[in-house]
Formats: structure tokens, C-alpha cells, sequence
């Protein structure tokens, strides 16, 4: 899938994500972990993976061409994290240039924790670009799992840096680690920095700990090399406004990603 790594350093692919098949339907199984919480709280982004990886394989099977997410919403319960949750495709709709899915998931005992919407756009492999990785459902079990777990917090493993806490700018570099195989920054490590920029403005601003709950993410370009660094505003008066969040790569000065966030004070 063209947003799945195989690299052992890779951020995304150390969340704790399992694959399995259930009645021959791929199941994702997110065991949570300290470094994918947020007080207590598993992160929006950390479940941007989980929708983006079930839907994703499913509906990436051609080699000749990359498909690529174009946009994700993702609505979350600012709960205390489950030890499994479990992410359940469906397909809505399928053409030949574009899909759109959405994506279920809850606890392991079956309490909804969060659901997602996903859309993808299909682009031809251009001569010279990376080898792309196919993954069928039914080989997706052996695929994840197998490159151990993040050792500190994500957004420290991940390299983020705050520059302006209370204007909501951070900035991190696109380092192979955070690259998907088509080398640019991968679609959940591009949520984590927009989660990052909302949980700072708003914290900062209104005080006390926040948790975002609410991503609604458009992929307008690559980010192939970087840094990327985020431009915030509030869009209200209250600690519940949304929060609009553009990341620029600095590179090109290219506005790669528009993303509307929501925080609410931790539980």
C-alpha cells in the first residue's frame, strides 16, 4: 500500500498496529501504548493510521498505480484508552480514478471509540519512481508487528518542534523515517503535526491539558523534503472553536495539507 513502510525505523509502522482476517474481512488492532496517548487519551492522529491503513489496502491493489489519500475525517471520543481497538472498513465508493470509504472502530469489547471517513485519488506510476509495495489483505498479518514499538512519546519520536505555542506553529523535518515509499511525509505523521499545532494553540491560550478530537484533513501536495511547518488560526472565541491548520513545506513554500481540528479538555 502506498502508505505503508517496510522500514524498520519507521515511525508509523512502530504505533502497535496488528493486521488479522476476521470472516475473510481485514481487521486493523491498535494495541495502545504510552507513546501513542495524549493524557490518557489515545491521539486522533494514531487512529488516522488505523483508518488510512484498512481502507487503504483494500483499495491500493494495482501496481502501476500510486493511490493516494486526498482527504480523512476523523471524529473521536476523548475517552480513556481501551488496550485494543479495532478498525472495520467499508467500501462506499469505488471508481476508477477515485474511492471513498469509511472506517469503524472500537474497543476490543465493542464500544465505539471513534469513526473515520477516507477518500483516495488514483495517479499512474511515472517512469523513475520508488518500487511500490502491494499488499493483499490476506498478507497484511505478516506485514505488521514486526518492527517493534515506539520507546518515547510519538510526537518526540517523530521529531516535532514548537515554535510558537499559543500561534499553533511547529515544524518538523521529513526524515526517511516519517517518509511513505513514495518519499513524501506520511498521511498520519501529516495529522500528528496538525494535532500537534491544535493541542498547542488551544492549551496555550485557554490553559489546562486538551486532547483533539476532531481532524478533518485535505492532501493537496507532497511533502518531499521540507521542514513543514504549520500556520494556525482560531476560528471562534472558546477553547471549543476549531482550529484551521495549514502546513507549509518550507522547502517550496507549498501549502501541502489544510486541516481542521477541534480540542476539548482532557478527561
Amino acid at each position: 500500500m502506498t502508505d505503508l513502510s517496510s522500514q524498520a525505523m519507521s515511525v508509523p509502522g512502530r504505533l502497535g498496529v496488528h493486521a488479522r482476517m476476521q470472516d475473510g474481512e481485514l481487521r486493523l488492532d491498535l494495541v495502545t501504548s504510552p507513546p501513542t496517548l495524549h493524557h490518557g487519551v489515545v491521539r486522533a492522529s494514531v487512529l488516522s493510521f488505523l483508518i488510512d491503513a484498512v481502507a487503504g489496502i483494500l483499495l491500493d491493489q494495482d501496481p502501476d498505480v500510486w493511490t493516494f489519500t486526498s482527504d480523512m475525517s476523523v471524529r473521536m471520543r476523548p475517552l480513556p484508552a481501551p488496550e485494543r481497538i479495532v478498525a472495520a472498513n467499508a467500501i462506499l465508493r469505488r471508481g476508477r480514478r477515485s474511492a471513498t470509504s469509511r472506517v469503524e472502530l472500537v474497543a476490543g469489547d465493542g464500544r465505539p471509540v471513534a469513526t473515520g471517513a477516507i477518500g483516495f485519488v488514483n495517479v499512474p506510476r511515472k517512469e523513475g519512481d520508488p518500487a511500490k509495495l502491494i499488499v493483499r489483505p490476506d498478507q497484511a498479518p505478516a506485514l505488521f508487528g514486526g518492527m517493534g514499538t515506539l520507546e518515547r512519546a510519538l510526537r518526540e519520536e517523530a521529531g516535532i518542534e514548537v515554535l510558537d505555542a499559543a500561534e499553533g506553529v511547529v515544524q518538523v523535518d521529513v526524515t526517511p523515517a516519517l517518509r511513505n515509499p513514495a518519499g513524501t511525509l506520511q498521511g498520519a505523521m501529516v495529522a500528528l503535526v496538525a494535532e500537534a499545532a491544535a493541542e498547542e494553540l488551544v492549551a496555550s491560550r485557554f490553559g489546562g491539558p486538551v486532547v483533539v478530537v476532531d481532524l478533518d484533513l485535505r492532501y493537496l501536495a507532497k511533502a518531499t523534503v521540507g521542514p513543514v511547518r504549520t500556520r494556525s488560526r482560531l476560528l471562534g472565541a472558546g477553547p471549543d472553536a476549531p482550529v484551521e491548520v495549514e502546513l507549509v513545506d518550507r522547502s517550496t513554500d507549498t501549502v501541502t495539507t489544510l486541516v481542521y481540528a477541534r480540542a476539548v479538555a482532557a478527561p
